[in-house]
């Protein structure tokens, strides 16, 4: 937070009651550092990372290997609603949103498989990215009693031309 400078006027702003003004400037500045620490230290977003690993050792957070700095102050910084919302798969849906892992579809009770058999149905990017993530996915935040299968998706843009295309056919048949 920066302070506008103290306006002095013409007369006083040279010598000793600039250096003066000057100091004091500097000195609120720092003396808001201070107050505003405190504040500042419990906005993970912005907080150092060891202060993140502190507040994810408090809430069970372990960071993944390679795993993104941005996604694990998520991961830190959502914990409690993350943990409040597991055990149903509209928690689950809510948890992947928070993550900013992309698009989820859930299929319950698949046709052909067990009854507890859950298909979740991810981009394949999101997949190749965070594969340890999404079975901790699963293991805090699932369904007891339920098995988990990914269906990974690719999504492909193609253009199609629509075009009119007219023929016409003749058949001649010839006998001797």
């Amino acid at each position: 937070m920066s302070m506008e400078p103290l306006k002095i006027p013409f007369w006083m702003g040279a010598g000793h009651l600039k250096k003066y003004a000057d100091f004091l400037l500097v000195w609120f500045q720092l003396v808001t550092q201070w107050l505003t620490f405190p504040l500042n230290i419990f906005d993970i977003d912005t907080t150092s990372i060891r202060i993140v690993d502190l507040f994810a050792w408090e809430r069970d957070i372990n960071r993944i290997n390679a795993e993104p700095e941005w996604l694990y102050r998520k991961r830190v910084k959502y914990a409690y609603q993350n943990a409040r919302d597991s055990g149903s798969l509209a928690g689950l849906k809510l948890i992947w949103a928070r993550m900013e892992l992309g698009e989820l579809e859930i299929n319950e009770n698949v046709i052909g498989r067990e009854w507890d058999v859950i298909q979740l149905e991810i981009e394949d990017q999101t997949l190749a990215d965070h594969p340890e993530l999404l079975n901790i996915i699963i293991e805090k935040y699932g369904l007891a009693c339920r098995r988990y299968e990914w269906v990974s998706i690719y999504t492909l843009k193609l253009n199609i031309r629509v075009q009119d295309f007219g023929n016409t056919e003749q058949n001649i048949f010839a006998k001797l």
